[in-house]
């Protein structure tokens, strides 16, 4: 027991004495605070749910030797030293244990933003040179959010750059129900910029910056004039919450890190992003489906390539929106898109007539319940488009004719099979008895579901039909239907 005391003591003793600045001697032990939130979605599948609570920065198991840390300090020094930077790369223990974290204990993190800054880099490096500002805040974005565009933090902090929703509005971004610019690569970058030109010009001194952008002008100010007025980031570093303490050293870890990865045994890891990509301006409402249904283009990379449609809508009608396409879809796209836009409200206005165009329409054979025609692909048709002119889906078109994907040609023939005889009939002459103005009821029609068939598929054979009416004239309370199922058309 007599011993326990003067051990406590002791104990109690050294934890007094250490240092609450930042350690002046390569020996101390820095204190990085917090890690960024960045870190957590990395282990999030990078960061398709929301955060988990922050963690403190474990140490070593192993403590490293002095020796070994020498030599460590020494091969970083010297390859910071080398790095071409606008922005001073300091360099002291808090940076070491930054670096070691990347490069080491989350290597696998850096395997990721390898392949996804092939990418995102280029957009974030054009909008920074055309400002004026140093290309190395592309960095800030690995620390901010793990260059992921859909990131929200805890605190509701949005995107690549993580701006809450009251700074993104006052720098110009549009946040609604259905879009969000923080998701923006480009614009919410463009938003950062700004920004950081805000920032420099109050402070003049990047690192500074750098802090404020983590923390806000207000904590800088309060740490400014807690250090005695100092205006120097390292000198003010005890002062400033605890994870902007961590924000800087991680900010050049990050550089490093992206800069030296081949030394450490880093490979990028494979990441499906296409690379060459183009714009197109959109001046129609269309959903992301819709649009990949138009481009052939995957849904998954359609949402990819254009995260700040949140709800998977595109709202073209009061303003032309961009979406990003793969550079030859794009191209394609743009050539056809008033064109699908044109038979798409055809479409929903009444039943096309199937057997217009006879060059481009053959019958093959007619039965009771099926008819069959060949239709001729012409230049800007697409199997949605095809699909929606005969009442079909996409899915039945490629099954018809053995087709892998969405890929079609002008001059390439289709087997089509449209609905049964009874129903379209019965369609027709329910459209003639109205433009005939006929007061006479029509008896009830019925419509017996068939494998591949949909609410929207069945409504848009009868004019004036919506998918509402059907569900509610059978009592349905989802759009789900199965094949043999008999529905009253009201």
């Amino acid at each position: 027991m007599r011993r326990s005391i003067p051990l406590l003591l002791l104990l109690l003793l050294t934890a007094l004495a250490l240092p609450q600045a930042y350690g002046q001697s390569d020996g101390e032990e820095p204190d990085l605070g917090r890690l960024p939130e960045s870190f957590d979605m990395a282990l999030d599948s990078l960061l398709n749910s929301r955060y988990k609570e922050y963690y403190s920065l474990s140490k070593p198991k192993r403590q490293a030797s002095k020796r070994e840390l020498e030599g460590k300090d020494q091969l970083y020094r010297e390859r910071l030293a080398r790095m071409e930077s606008a922005i001073p790369l300091t360099y002291n223990p808090a940076v070491r244990e930054a670096i070691d974290l990347y490069v080491n204990r989350r290597s696998n993190l850096m395997s990721l933003m390898l392949s996804r800054a092939t990418y995102y880099f280029p957009i974030i490096e054009e909008e920074l040179d055309r400002q004026g500002l140093p290309l190395e805040l592309k960095y800030l974005a690995i620390v901010e959010s793990a260059l992921s565009p859909t990131a929200v933090s805890r605190m509701g902090a949005t995107g690549f750059w993580q701006f809450m929703l009251r700074t993104g509005k006052i720098y110009g971004l549009t946040i609604n129900s259905v879009v969000d610019e923080r998701m923006d690569p480009r614009k919410s970058t463009r938003a950062m910029c700004e920004y950081f030109k805000d920032m420099y010009a109050l402070y003049g001194d990047w690192m500074l910056a750098i802090a404020a952008y983590n923390c806000g002008p207000g904590n800088i100010n309060k740490a400014i004039r807690r250090s005695g007025g100092k205006k120097d980031f390292w000198e003010i570093f005890p002062y400033l919450p605890r994870e902007t303490r961590s924000y800087v050293p991680f900010f050049i870890a990050a550089f490093y890190s992206m800069e030296y990865y081949r030394e450490h045994d880093i490979r990028p890891s494979a990441i499906h992003i296409p690379i060459a990509t183009d714009t197109v301006h959109l001046a129609h409402r269309c959903t992301t489906r819709e649009l990949a249904e138009m481009t052939g283009i995957a849904l998954d990379t359609i949402k990819l390539l254009n995260p700040m449609y949140k709800k998977g809508i595109i709202p073209g009608n009061q303003q032309s929106q961009v979406i990003v396409l793969p550079a030859q879809a794009a191209i394609d796209f743009a050539s056809k898109r008033e064109k699908y836009f044109v038979s798409h409200h055809e479409s929903e206005a009444g039943v096309a007539d199937t057997t217009s165009d006879s060059g481009d329409v053959e019958e093959q054979e007619s039965t009771d319940s099926e008819r069959e025609v060949t239709y001729r692909v012409r230049r800007g048709d697409s199997l949605g488009s095809i699909a929606r002119r005969f009442h079909v889906t996409t899915t039945q078109i490629k099954a018809w004719n053995g087709l892998r994907s969405n890929t079609i040609h002008p001059g390439q023939r289709l087997v089509i099979r449209t609905g049964d005889k009874a129903s379209v009939s019965a369609t027709k002459s329910g459209t003639t008895s109205k433009k005939k103005g006929s007061t006479r009821q029509h008896s009830a029609r019925y419509y017996t579901v068939k494998k591949g068939d949909t609410l929207s598929g069945i409504a848009s054979k009868y004019k004036g039909v919506t998918v509402t009416q059907i569900k509610r004239a059978n009592n349905l309370r989802s759009n789900n239907i199965h094949p043999g199922q008999r529905l009253l058309i009201p």
